[in-house]
């Protein structure tokens, strides 16, 4: 099937023609329980599409996992209360919970988990990177053509089968995937404003209260919840883009919740009565990565190292994050997965290999159209795009000043999320992408690094990078992935089109009177379920 590019905007090419309101149980009263989290607002409310935080967080409440991912990273039980997993790790059997309805009251039954997952396939969701997929071919157009490595289907209403072409280690973790909510059997086009209240149909403990296009979007608790009822009577997402109004909002009792809190915005909420401060461990981190295909940037590996010699990634950590991160090693496997992890001799910092290499290229190649000679003194100019997120804007501007020693002169083109990741991120010569924690390290392998993956924003390929990968899904013990990641990140090294400069912990702050808050290390992902206000 046509790995499926299109540009899910809808709400946004709505928000100039209507203020949508979509009631379902009417206004919360005043004394209600109401959590009030700051936040950008959505572009992409598929929840098979929609890949940031502040879109998953919206989702993960209005619908329920078959298997859920805690913040501690375990896989538990959701609306799948068992499974069971053939000897030769191809069968997955999952049992589901009985009695569950969707907000319409209509049942939940194993006919929702196949049509879920039949469409996430459909729609080219970034999940098949851990279901499994495998490239069939290219469309007239030179995009990618997948079709899955496995086949669900219904043993009973309350059992479904998938049935694996070969061995994948992290298949759970893809059938726990943000991109996974279970949908109702038949809802093509789900989340949908000019579709209607009707559209945003989960089994989740919220359920749409009110959406005000381009301001917020307010979910009330859902009275006939399967599991355990929520705490809060109702959750209101208040679209904030600007990172230093969130703060502001914050501080002054707007809103209760924020997260994703830049590094040099902290010291305005650590003195700040009333506000808590919280910090969690991931493997979030900012990729530098220039295009890599034919005609692009980084075609040529020497500009690629070049880039790599012009940048001091110690340095970037101590300026952008105050020395709190974990200087990367140029591939996108941190710290946090513990044996998985591996130092690697990265190339030097110096910005004089970075002239030379580039005065090397300019050489042989007169006629490019990014580096000029000045006698035996190169330039290359380019744009830089940059994501507005997590203080990566600032970061850019130190390493502006980095490459400019490296004979590398760039204009920075800062962009907000919607805008970033809607229009620009796979398509640019040189761009930087925030990347959040995974479950498991694979994941950007499938869905960003091989070849023809779906968000694979270098567009970068080889062969020996993808038979890897391949080999490491299927590894079955800790040890044997490890070997093979050791391989991986010598390539990521020495030919791969990425600086991965440090790994960093998220921050959140919120009002001292929440109760029962714990941010995920994907922060889209935490579960406000159990959350309290108090007066």
């Amino acid at each position: 099937m046509l790995l499926n590019k299109k540009k899910y905007g809808l709400w946004l090419t709505l928000l100039g023609v209507l203020l949508l309101a979509l009631n379902i149980s009417g206004l919360q009263a005043q004394d209600d329980m109401v959590l009030r989290v700051g936040m950008p607002g959505p572009s992409t409310l598929d929840p098979a599409i929609g890949a940031n935080d502040h879109e998953v967080i919206i989702n993960r409440h209005i619908y329920d996992y078959l298997v859920e991912l805690t913040p501690s990273g375990d896989l538990v039980p959701s609306l799948a209360e068992s499974w069971d997993i053939s000897d030769d790790g191809l069968t997955f059997t999952f049992n589901l919970v009985e009695g569950v309805t969707f907000h319409d009251g209509s049942d939940f039954t194993s006919a929702d988990v196949v049509y879920t997952f039949n469409r996430l396939a459909e729609v080219g969701s970034s999940a098949m990177g851990l279901l499994g997929q495998e490239v069939v071919g290219e469309d007239d157009e030179g995009n990618s053509m997948f079709e899955p490595t496995f086949t669900v289907s219904a043993v009973d209403d309350l059992t479904v089968e998938f049935q694996l072409n070969s061995a994948n280690a992290d298949f759970l973790y893809g059938v726990a995937s943000r991109f996974a909510p279970i949908l109702p059997e038949g809802l093509n086009t789900p989340n949908s404003l000019e579709a209607g209240e009707e559209s945003f149909n989960g089994t989740g403990p919220f359920q749409l209260g009110e959406f005000d296009a381009g301001e917020s979007v307010t979910l009330v608790a859902n009275d006939n919840y399967w599991g355990d009822t929520p705490e809060l009577d109702a959750i209101e997402f208040v679209f904030i883009e600007d990172q230093n109004a969130q703060v502001d909002a914050l501080r002054s009792g707007q809103v209760d919740f924020i997260f994703k809190v830049p590094t040099e915005l902290l010291p305005n909420l650590e003195s700040e009565d009333g506000v808590t401060l919280t910090t969690v461990a991931t493997n979030t981190h900012p990729v530098i990565r220039l295009r890599a295909d034919e005609g692009s940037l980084g075609e040529d590996v020497r500009i690629r190292q070049a880039f790599k010699h012009a940048t001091d990634r110690e340095l970037l950590n101590l300026d952008a994050l105050d020395g709190l991160g974990t200087v990367g090693n140029n591939d996108p496997i941190g710290p946090v997965y513990g044996a998985l992890y591996g130092e690697v001799d990265s190339l030097e910092y110096s910005p004089q290999m970075a002239c030379d290499l580039l005065a090397e290229y300019a050489t042989d190649n007169p006629d490019n159209e990014w580096v000029t000679l000045d006698g035996s003194t190169p330039t290359l100019s380019v744009d830089f795009y940059v994501v507005d997120a997590l203080g990566y804007p600032i970061m850019a501007e130190f390493i502006q000043q980095q490459w400019e020693e490296g004979c590398i002169d760039v204009e920075l083109i800062v962009q907000p999320e919607n805008i970033y990741y809607d229009v620009n991120w796979l398509d640019v010569d040189l761009g930087v992408t925030g990347w959040g924690t995974r479950p498991t390290p694979q994941e950007y392998l499938n869905v960003a690094y091989i070849t023809g993956a779906p968000f694979n924003e270098s567009h970068w390929s080889n062969a020996q990078l993808d038979e890897l990968a391949a080999a490491a899904a299927a590894a079955t013990t800790v040890e044997e992935r490890a070997e093979i990641y050791d391989e991986i990140r010598v390539i990521f090294e020495q030919e791969g089109p990425i600086i991965i400069p440090y790994f960093r912990p998220i921050h959140g702050a919120y009002a001292s009177n929440v109760s029962g808050l714990s941010m995920h290390s994907f922060p889209g992902r935490t579960d406000l379920d159990g959350v309290t206000v108090g007066n």
